[in-house]
């Protein structure tokens, strides 16, 4: 295996002296040569007219073999690991002014929609443009658009073009509100009313407590129907939302707060530069070029950084099942059934209704947000997705049917919910039968390692998933069996709740003789080895980005499964170590007051911060010049906003039907009761 990292570097470093755009080199003047990716007519001047239709119209460049531009542009193409392809474009087009080119034009080429080489992409469009308006649209003008961006291609760079229109935006044109829009708007009305409501009454009962207001919101009121009755009080899921960790196991894993702030933090930059590479951008070398530089691997192999989550999850499933003693091998099988529903269930309807929330808001609501030429490519898809393949993220199926779905992130917790349920049933059986533990773990941990490993050789898939430029230029994931075979199925991702299991095991074994390891030498260094290590396992996939491998390969599957068990074993020294305190300065970060607020709205900001994300890029009337600089700011401004909507949300949704669903389970009398402020203390959780 050195061998072969060996020579994948050197290879890497020879290929930097090859050709003017399949490798590093690159030659900006030869470059701007070629038609631009995106090039929009004036939106808002367009439609300033009564008589105004502006369309989004997607441009296939003829190939022409007597043309040195055209070989110029198919050279680029061909480079599918880092560049885009230079013969699909989009273009924005005014009607209005293509009539006006086309005046002294007697003759056009007869449009046919078969010679479009993209057949899967045409489809596509049609299915998702299904306005009423939208087909009457194309039909009337795709032969107008064909004929004048024909006629300007031709005389800019004497190529010829295939023109699609993907929709058409028409001056005071508005989209209509259905029966799905009423009811979202009538639900949201009803959420605000029961908030509003809900905060009087609670308000009302602290004026007739002796208690001082504050200590009144924190503490659990008396009976159920006062629980009921305040459970949408805006004060007090304020208070839920900051208040400190409440029980020994909470604070020993406070540093779960930094683990999920940090991490929602790399999903949303990962998701920022990928969303970025699908509007209109002025400078696509930016990121063709940086997709040569080593550092890449740092975001592009970053996708195993959702593993953390895995861990998390299956770390606190176990300690809390196990100190709650729901199963002994005493324990009936009816009952170990019934306990498995409960606890399913309960996870199930805690998480099912912010779900359905960003469901309705994408199916309704976002698509009025803005406006633009670049807009309802961002959105439409969402909102008819939304409409038609809802009940695949209510079933929490999403990763496994990943085409044609809504939410694309909900991916993660269909892999989550599965993996729940399987490691449920694990933790059951190894409760009733303890015998049974060590050889289903090691069936488990055998698992984790051949399953990328077998699906990597026998699909002939590459070793690491990384983003190509065209893989989601298009809004949905093209031409990218890795990504689909690898990243979102449970089977791929058992490692993660395996190692959370193991922590678990070792975190209440060490905690009965004291958990502070704090000061110790050999166990801060090794915390701190692991972050090189963490490092080496991220670089190491540089090769296999930057380089192809003849496929199947048993060095490419090997690779598949090691560095994924890698990873897996560093975050699960990292949660290891760090319940016993160990990490100094580290630790202490990760436990800083400030991410606890932010850590319980994770949940939320994972849902919610592509929604965040659409609206900050679909604002664009004409292509944006690219930056770090820029990247960052916007990484930083998703960042923020994304934090006030998750707070909003948690708030008036999250917390209070969470509150109503443990008020609707928990036994009317008994220990609850008794100790009202364990009612007000949330379960940690790891998204």
């Amino acid at each position: 295996m050195l061998c072969l990292l060996q020579l994948g570097i050197l290879l890497s470093i020879l290929s930097l002296g090859q050709g003017n755009f399949l490798s590093g080199s690159f030659n900006l003047t030869l470059y701007r040569q070629m038609p631009a990716l995106h090039q929009l007519d004036d939106y808002d001047l367009c439609l300033d007219r009564s008589s105004g239709n502006y369309c989004l119209v997607y441009v296939e460049i003829v190939r022409n073999e007597s043309s040195t531009l055209w070989h110029q542009i198919d050279e680029v193409s061909q480079d599918s690991k880092h560049r885009f392809r230079h013969d699909r474009v989009f273009r924005g087009v005014c009607l209005e002014n293509c009539k006006q080119s086309l005046i002294n034009i007697s003759q056009s080429e007869e449009y046919d929609r078969s010679k479009f080489l993209d057949k899967e992409l045409i489809s596509y469009y049609d299915k998702v443009h299904q306005r009423p308006s939208d087909a009457d649209k194309r039909l009337l003008n795709e032969e107008l658009v064909n004929s004048c961006l024909n006629l300007k291609f031709a005389e800019e760079f004497s190529l010829q073009t295939r023109s699609l229109i993907e929709y058409c935006v028409q001056a005071d044109e508005h989209l209509e509100h259905d029966g799905l829009d009423l009811t979202f708007y009538v639900l949201l009305i009803c959420v605000l009313l029961l908030t509003l409501c809900s905060s009087i009454y609670d308000c009302r009962l602290s004026k007739t407590n002796s208690d001082q207001t504050e200590n009144f919101y924190r503490k659990a009121p008396n009976c159920r129907r006062q629980q009921l009755l305040t459970s949408f009080s805006i004060v007090r899921n304020y208070y839920r939302l900051t208040e400190p960790h409440g029980t020994d196991f909470s604070r020993d894993v406070s540093f779960f707060d930094g683990f999920r702030v940090i991490g929602v933090f790399v999903v949303i930059m990962g998701h920022t530069l990928m969303v970025f590479m699908t509007v209109p951008i002025e400078n696509p070398e930016f990121y063709e070029q940086y997709l040569f530089r080593i550092e890449t691997s740092l975001f592009q192999n970053g996708s195993l950084v959702i593993q953390i989550f895995f861990v998390m999850s299956g770390f606190l499933l176990y300690v809390n099942f196990t100190e709650r003693q729901l199963i002994h091998p005493e324990t009936g099988t009816l009952d170990c059934i019934r306990v498995y529903f409960r606890v399913f269930f309960y996870r199930y309807f805690r998480l099912l209704p912010s779900l359905v929330a960003l469901i309705l808001f994408n199916g309704t609501l976002l698509v009025r947000l803005q406006n633009g030429p670049f807009w309802r490519h961002l959105t439409e898809a969402e909102r008819f997705f939304c409409r038609r393949n809802w009940w695949k993220n209510v079933f929490f199926v999403t990763n496994h049917m990943l085409e044609d779905s809504c939410s694309h992130q909900t991916w993660y917790l269909g892999a989550d919910m599965q993996l729940f349920e399987l490691f449920l049933i694990v933790i059951v059986i190894s409760k009733k039968h303890p015998k049974l533990t060590r050889p289903i773990y090691i069936t488990l941990l055998v698992l984790a390692f051949a399953v990328p490993s077998i699906l990597t050789y026998v699909l002939e898939l590459d070793a690491v998933y990384h983003l190509r430029p065209e893989t989601y230029r298009y809004l949905y994931f093209r031409h990218s069996d890795t990504f689909y075979q690898m990243y979102p199925p449970f089977y791929t991702n058992l490692g993660g709740y395996l190692f959370g299991f193991l922590c678990g095991h070792y975190y209440l074994k060490k905690r009965p003789q004291g958990l502070v390891l704090r000061g110790h030498l050999k166990f801060e260094l090794t915390l701190w080895l692991l972050v090189p290590a963490t490092l080496g396992v991220l670089f190491s996939g540089y090769i296999f980005i930057h380089q192809d491998f003849p496929k199947p390969s048993l060095w490419l599957a090997l690779y598949a499964g090691v560095h994924k068990i890698l990873w897996l074993l560093i975050c699960a020294g990292f949660v290891s170590l760090m319940c016993c305190k160990v990490g100094g300065i580290a630790y202490e970060f990760c436990t800083l007051p400030i991410f606890r607020p932010l850590a319980r709205i994770s949940f939320q900001s994972f849902l919610w911060h592509i929604v965040i994300l659409r609206i900050v890029a679909g604002y664009f009337r004409q292509p944006v010049y690219v930056s770090t600089f820029y990247l960052l700011s916007n990484v930083l401004c998703v960042f923020m906003l994304t934090q006030f909507v998750a707070a909003f949300v948690a708030i008036v949704l999250e917390y209070p039907l969470g509150e109503v669903l443990r008020c609707l389970t928990m036994p009317k009398k008994g220990r609850e009761e008794s100790h009202p402020e364990i009612q007000m203390s949330r379960g940690p959780s790891a998204v």
